[in-house]
């Protein structure tokens, strides 16, 4: 394990958030191996097997969320990275708000990360990303 593995892999986390906000789900999409799992724990939604399924859930997820609030943020906090030569695990906390187009109201979201990583060709990617949301709440903005 070097230092440089640790922060490509905190960047990997980063770059995901960005992503997933500006909803650019190729750009998320990209940053899971070829054959990547994506498991939404939250949601009871089986799991997307691969690159591909993963985009689609991404395209879904952005009609539905990224459509529908404006400033959406998803932050990641307190990672813990364990690395094994080419493999990784990480666990992190994750936090995300918005205010709903529709009707105004602050959304805040919390939970956690769970994932499994791989190097290939020089480059940390998501190998298993578990999404964990503990709850969600609502409030009219100040």
């Amino acid at each position: 394990m070097s230092t440089s593995d640790i922060v490509e892999i905190e960047q990997l986390l980063y770059r995901y958030c960005f992503a997933v906000d500006g909803g650019e789900a190729e750009a998320v999409a990209g940053l899971f191996a070829e054959d990547a799992t994506l498991v939404p724990v939250y949601s009871g939604e089986a799991p997307s097997e691969g690159r591909a399924a993963i985009l689609g859930w991404y395209q879904r997820y952005g009609k539905a969320v990224n459509a529908n609030a404006n400033h959406l943020r998803h932050v990641v906090s307190t990672p813990v990275i364990d690395v094994d030569g080419d493999r990784a695990t990480a666990r992190c906390y994750l936090t995300a708000n918005s205010i709903s187009k529709a009707s105004g109201m602050a959304s805040w979201s919390a939970g956690a990360y769970h994932d499994e990583l791989v190097k290939r060709d020089g480059r940390w990617l998501f190998k298993r990303r578990e999404i964990h949301v503990h709850y969600r709440t609502e409030h009219q903005p100040r």
